[in-house]
């Protein structure tokens, strides 16, 4: 197998940025203030530019101009009356005031409005504490109301979908959510029914707002008109605590931040990063995280006593399993093989393979679950979102990896770009799209037939056009790019060759020079029987690995079995020895997204029960084989991660 780059970081940008026009600039006064902006520019973003606090509901950077709410008003010279400064663009020599009592009336006269028929149901509302509406009306509004008649009612909070709630007593009407599935998402989920004071949102379709990026409207609105289901009356914003952490659902790699109180996460918020989800999550992101707080999982050693699992300590568990990979390797380091996981850090797969080949002497190590060819994507996954022509093939994007899909809806509505899926790779269709050249960007799932990925490959080289390879977990590059392959190192360096002293120098042990068993020839080993021990990590090989009949006999049949995960899988179920490991929201280390970008994530609570850390596992073994590892945190991993990888 050839070289391949190493692609630790994100993609190179494509295009010569040189030969762009010259940006046209425009001066105006704001408040007195002069101020330079591209032509273009609305006046609110302006007016924030210079420093100006201009109050607002309805604007967004992200979508386009509405002048739904009225509350962004200022005062233009030469314009005789005020004007929403999210829908007027900035002229040459424009002056605008954003302070004078004129404004400051019109501005309280529209928050007396809008509370006319606003509950005021702070007390019991999910938003409260962190209210738009509430600070706006603190910080703007009048202390009291004139308003005595009796405010319109709807039915209170109604379901729309499995994740949110409706409360149209709380609309404002800003219109957010209906332009951000016209918009961003493009399903069109949501719509503004009928007019005037009945106005209200509703979802598009009889079956109920079914978009998978729902989530990101709750975010959105400015009220408590939408909320979240999963978080509804859970806690209060100020009682818990928020941590920057990257999603683990998919390969995209979002920037989340993971909001936890008394050792439970509470709530999944996007994080901005223009490069990877700009600020989006999907729903799987934002709502289906909460299998952390599980009372399923395990939370102490488990040791096979006959035919049952019993908790023990940490040394009996670790003793055991040291002991038998010890006299397995004794005999023969080929008799003992590890299998690593897609949703492990980097931190963790890195002294995974480790430990097999320093310290057990073994290149029987892998993490797939069916061979794929190996081959970084040739665009980033903002660059998808500029691309002309964009073809998916084997891929459902928006099911896969949801927030590319954004990224491809952004080159459909903005830059008219053509998209379709044909799962057939060589169809007519896709060859022509691929001989458009540059233009094109090729999705292709790893799933596909090996061969028609290498026909992609070498039809997109021919042409110029970028093939992106898609895998699925949120570490697949990461797991490759660790070196959890039975002939690759670290930084995909083959097995034997010229890097291997480098690697040897490093670790301070010699490494073999053979390639190992891939999982397959990992469970036909365990069948044989000349894999006499076996260490899975993360990994559930019971109900992931295509054959099914090979995985159970092969684990059934291997005389010792350790399985390292957080659940009993149907794989611990057989384990000789289990140990329980801790989520994403107990450690920090970090994660490889699918355009090679490494994004780390932090430690948000103190692990469940008795659970370890997978890097500070795999360390303790190594120390118990009579080869410690000087690390004492994931940072220091991480330091040998980048000398190995180094180029």
């Amino acid at each position: 197998m050839a070289e391949i780059s190493t692609a630790t970081t994100i993609a190179p940008a494509q295009g010569n940025t040189s030969a762009l026009p010259p940006v046209e600039m425009v001066n105006l006064s704001i408040d007195g203030r002069p101020v330079s902006v591209p032509k273009g520019t609305l006046v609110i973003t302006a007016a924030f530019q210079a420093g100006a606090d201009v109050p607002y509901f309805c604007h967004h950077p992200r979508l386009k101009p509405a002048g739904a709410c009225r509350m962004c008003l200022v005062k233009i010279e030469k314009m005789n009356k005020i004007q929403t400064a999210c829908t007027v663009p900035v002229a040459e020599g424009m002056v605008v005031d954003t302070v004078s009592p004129e404004v400051k009336q019109a501005q309280n006269g529209i928050l007396e409005f809008l509370l006319i028929n606003h509950p005021l149901d702070c007390p019991v509302c999910d938003r409260g504490g962190e209210c738009p509406l509430q600070n706006m009306v603190f910080q703007y509004g009048a202390g009291v109301t004139r308003f005595i008649d009796e405010k319109r009612h709807f039915p209170k909070a109604v379901p729309i979908s499995e994740y949110v709630v409706l409360d149209r007593e709380r609309c404002i009407q800003c219109a957010r959510c209906t332009r951000f599935t016209e918009e961003i998402s493009g399903d069109g989920e949501l719509a503004i029914e009928n007019r005037g004071n009945a106005s209200i949102i509703s979802p598009f379709s009889p079956d109920g707002f079914k978009s998978k990026f729902s989530g990101n409207t709750i975010e959105l609105c400015p009220v408590g008109a939408l909320t979240s289901r999963t978080y509804r009356f859970a806690a209060r914003p100020w009682e818990f605590t928020s941590q920057d952490s990257i999603c683990t659902m998919c390969g995209v790699g979002c920037n989340v931040a993971v909001q936890t109180r008394n050792g439970e996460l509470m709530r999944v918020n996007a994080r901005l990063n223009e490069d990877v989800n700009e600020e989006w999550t999907c729903d799987k992101g934002k709502f289906e995280q909460y299998w952390v707080n599980s009372t399923d999982r395990i939370k102490e050693p488990l040791q096979r006593y006959a035919s049952q699992l019993r908790g023990v300590t940490w040394d009996d568990a670790m003793k055991a399993s040291a002991n038998a990979l010890k006299d397995a390797a004794a005999t023969n380091p080929n008799s003992v093989a590890g299998i690593g996981s897609t949703r492990a850090s980097n931190e963790d797969l890195y002294l995974f393979q480790r430990l097999f080949r320093s310290v057990l002497g073994t290149n029987n190590i892998d993490h797939r679950m069916f061979p794929f060819p190996i081959i970084p994507m040739q665009t980033s996954i903002a660059e998808v979102g500029l691309a002309k022509k964009i073809v998916a093939i084997g891929t459902q994007v928006d099911d896969d990896l949801p927030v590319l899909w954004l990224r491809v809806y952004k080159a459909i509505s903005k830059n008219g770009a053509e998209y379709f899926r044909n799962d057939d790779a060589h169809s007519p269709e896709v060859a022509e799209a691929i001989a458009a050249g540059a233009d094109t960007v090729v999705l292709a799932w790893y799933g596909l037939p090996s061969a028609d990925i290498e026909f992609l490959k070498s039809a997109c080289a021919a042409s110029g056009a970028k093939l992106n390879v898609l895998l699925p977990d949120n570490n697949s590059w990461g797991a490759i790019q660790m070196g959890v392959l039975p002939d690759r190192l670290p930084a995909l360096h083959s097995v034997g060759n010229g890097a291997t002293p480098r690697f040897e120098s490093l670790w301070g042990a010699p490494l073999p020079a053979e390639p190992g068993l891939d999982t397959r020839g990992i469970l036909e080993g365990c069948v044989s029987g000349s894999i006499k021990a076996l260490y899975i990590m993360g990994s559930d090989p019971m109900t992931t690995f295509a054959d099914k009949d090979l995985a159970r006999s092969a684990l059934e049949k291997v005389p010792f079995l350790i399985v390292q995960d957080m659940f009993m899988t149907e794989t611990g179920k057989l384990a000789s020895v289990f140990l329980p490991t801790c989520s994403f929201i107990e450690k920090d280390g970090s994660f490889t997204n699918i355009e090679g970008r490494v994004q780390k994530f932090k430690k948000a609570v103190e692990p469940r029960g008795q659970s370890k850390a997978d890097w500070q596992i795999v360390a303790e073994l190594a120390s118990r084989l009579g080869k410690p590892v000087p690390y004492f945190s994931p940072r220091d991993v991480a330091r040998e991660i980048t000398k190995a990888t180094a180029q």
